[in-house]
């Protein structure tokens, strides 16, 4: 498992350097901010979940609609039963289980650094009759001490076009404070929520 960890870890940066590419951003710079600097601060865990098969899955949900609060989220889903889904223009759809396939997911945090460019996906389980479920997934997220904000670059480039919102500079463990009270609510009233603290 730990060498796991590492070679996932290796990705997860890898992939933040193809969104700086891709956002027109300094290599780096989203991991320098999730880091709060040059120091490793960021924080990356693993999670097992297991959801067993359920005989009335009409009655439940396997785990309720979210998004993730967090940067980069690597999913290694189970192979054979399904029941994730994602919201893709107003429609749940199905994220298909596919052998030694690793499902990318980004957050919250990776949507106000890209200043909208990148939005955090909302998913959820659903519980299924047939099978057990399994699913690790591994997140890297920022250090509790980082300071979040988009990109200057991306401020300057697109505030007309992109960020009618208006993405707010916090703390992510001030974030964390508000999601941790409204996770499965939508996302914009926690960034309102986190906007005011500061």
């Amino acid at each position: 498992m730990t060498e796991y960890r590492a070679e996932l870890k290796k990705l997860a940066e890898k992939l933040m350097e193809v969104m700086d590419e891709n956002l027109g951003i300094p290599k780096g710079h989203i991991k320098k901010m999730f880091n709060g600097g040059d120091e490793e601060t960021a924080f990356f865990g693993t999670k097992v979940s297991h959801y067993p098969p359920c005989p009335h899955p009409e009655r439940v949900t396997g785990l309720r609609s979210h998004t993730d609060a967090g940067g980069v989220i690597l999913l290694f889903q189970d192979d054979v039963v399904g029941g994730l889904e994602i919201l893709k223009d107003g429609k749940w759809t199905d994220v298909q289980p596919i052998p030694n396939a690793i499902c990318i997911n980004t957050g919250d945090q990776i949507e106000v650094l890209s200043n909208g460019r990148y939005k955090s996906v909302w998913h959820r389980v659903q519980a299924v009759p047939n099978g057990t479920r399994r699913s690790i997934a591994s997140f890297y997220n920022p250090s509790y001490n980082a300071t979040i904000e988009p990109a200057s670059q991306l401020i300057q480039k697109e505030n007309k076009e992109v960020n009618h919102f208006g993405y707010p500079k916090f703390v992510f463990g001030d974030y964390m404070s508000v999601y941790t009270e409204q996770k499965f609510l939508p996302k914009e009233p926690r960034f309102e929520a986190v906007k005011a603290v500061n």
